[in-house]
């Protein structure tokens, strides 16, 4: 992407993976790379792939991680335009390799001092620092500029003060979104209008809500998940239905901290 609200691989293409692992999910694993060529020439790069026994997920997961990725790099355009010059987000956007074994990794720049702001299900990091505070009203905005159809959470990666650089312009710089929606169309960590409903019975506007005009918000909003949910969580398509707010299904936290149904005793990702 071209988007001044994307941060991407750029011209470099390959990437030599190393076994030093940076993170551990249930699903996923990801390793430490470094950019072999190009403008991101010995650069350190993320490299997440899937575990064997979820590989059966990934072509689908890949898929909506990038429709994901290009709706937030929109979103984030628009936010870019109205907000303060230390508040401009710019979203990851990777590619995908594979190794000379055959295994495909997500390859994307790397983000040190990485922090998690927000889940997928309603969890907002509880501190009430101004980083987190403007990364919901982010998800505000985009619920507001969707029309009420779309919420971008999950916000996770980390606020670049570059204020002590002479010329220097700080910024979020985010990874691994996940979008909510009304037709849940951008795959398993959309949890539908139950997630959209989740977000809005945590989240209290606040100072950085609101910047031009008042943002849409659901009237009475719901919420269907247990709040102290930090974890991504994941549904299959097949339990679609169990995300519209029409649904009873009742839920509960699952053994990695992500949400899962009720009777179901299935693991989801943390990741």
């Amino acid at each position: 992407s071209n988007s001044s609200a994307a941060r991407t691989n750029l011209s470099s293409s390959e990437v030599r993976i190393s076994n030093r692992i940076l993170g551990n999910g249930t699903f996923r694993v990801c390793h430490e790379g470094t950019y072999v060529g190009g403008t991101r020439n010995n650069q350190a790069a993320a490299c997440k792939r899937f575990k064997p026994q979820w590989r059966l997920m990934e072509t689908e997961y890949f898929a909506s991680d990038f429709k994901i990725a290009d709706y937030a790099i929109m979103y984030a355009e628009g936010w870019n335009r109205i907000c303060a010059d230390d508040e401009i987000i710019l979203i990851t956007k990777g590619h995908i390799i594979t190794s000379n074994s055959g295994i495909r990794y997500l390859a994307e720049p790397l983000i040190r001092n990485f922090e998690k702001f927000t889940s997928n299900s309603g969890w907002i990091e509880g501190s009430g620092h101004w980083t987190t505070e403007c990364m919901t009203a982010f998800s505000h905005y985009t619920y507001h500029a969707s029309g009420g159809q779309h919420l971008v959470c999950d916000l996770q990666g980390r606020y670049r003060d570059n204020r002590r650089f002479r010329n220097g312009k700080s910024r979020f710089e985010l990874t691994d979104m996940a979008i909510c929606s009304r037709s849940r169309s951008f795959g398993p960590t959309d949890l539908g209008e139950k997630g959209i409903e989740s977000f809005f019975a945590n989240h209290v506007s606040n100072s950085f809500c609101h910047v031009d005009e008042t943002w849409l918000e659901p009237s009475y909003p719901q919420r269907w998940f247990p709040r102290n949910s930090s974890a991504t969580s994941m549904f299959s398509s097949h339990d679609s239905y169990k995300l519209q707010s029409s649904n009873r299904t009742q839920f509960r936290l699952g053994g990695m901290g992500n949400i899962i149904e009720e009777e179901d005793s299935s693991e989801d990702d943390s990741w």
